[in-house]
């Protein structure tokens, strides 16, 4: 992978794969978003463009009943840079984005008041890689999702409205845990591996052609020596 890297890189300004290269060192997958049936395209996209600044790479859409729809002029591209791992159909796609989830070791996490509840300043970083569930605008996250959760987090409040906006509340959780996740000694960045990969989806991306370009790569990897090719 890092060959190809190298051979895309001759495509893009060196300013653009030197930001490219910072911005991926600096991605986790250690905080990963969940989110459940969300329906307004601008709380939609107001979280992806969070997750984007904060380095949240992945982003797991569940589709019960709504299906996820993004609004350009909220979004700003973010979109192309974070992977949207989305899970529709079956008999309860919540469960299966759940069980996906802890299969990879994830804790689950649900953002809603409970008995056992801790803030963001107060929440166990050290205890695992956590998925962070934020549930629909109306209705919140679904008690089989709340049957599943191992953990719960809230935002204090103390005025009369009883919650934030989605969006409010996934920008105020994620910044408060992917800052203090920066400042501990726990493993948060990507694998060397992860991060190349990521930057070939990027660069893909962001090239033109790069479809064509990737052929042309392939075709010299496998006839070494000189050689031309119309493709």
């Amino acid at each position: 992978m890092k060959e190809l890297v190298t051979y895309f890189s001759q495509f893009i300004t060196e300013n653009r794969f030197r930001l490219m290269n910072q911005v991926s060192s600096l991605r986790t997958r250690y905080l990963t978003v969940v989110l459940e049936d969300i329906f307004q395209p601008h709380n939609a996209s107001a979280v992806l463009r969070t997750c984007d600044c904060l380095g949240i790479q992945d982003i797991h859409i569940i589709e019960n009943k709504n299906r996820y729809n993004l609004n350009p002029d909220i979004e700003l591209g973010s979109a192309q840079w974070l992977n949207l791992i989305k899970y529709s159909g079956g008999i309860n796609p919540a469960l299966d984005a759940i069980r996906e989830l802890k299969s990879k070791g994830y804790r689950i996490i649900a953002t809603t008041p409970h008995h056992d509840d801790v803030t963001p300043e107060s929440f166990d970083l050290y205890r695992g890689p956590a998925a962070l569930v934020f549930g629909t605008e109306m209705r919140g996250i679904t008690p089989e999702i709340i049957s599943e959760a191992d953990e719960f987090i809230k935002i204090p409040m103390v005025g009369f409205t009883e919650s934030f906006n989605i969006s409010v509340s996934a920008a105020i959780i994620l910044h408060t845990l992917s800052e203090r996740l920066r400042h501990t000694d726990i493993k948060w960045q990507l694998s060397e591996n992860e991060r190349e990969a990521l930057l070939i989806g990027w660069l893909r991306k962001t090239i033109k052609h790069s479809d064509q370009l990737e052929k042309r790569f392939n075709f010299m990897n496998q006839n070494p020596g000189p050689c031309q090719s119309n493709l």
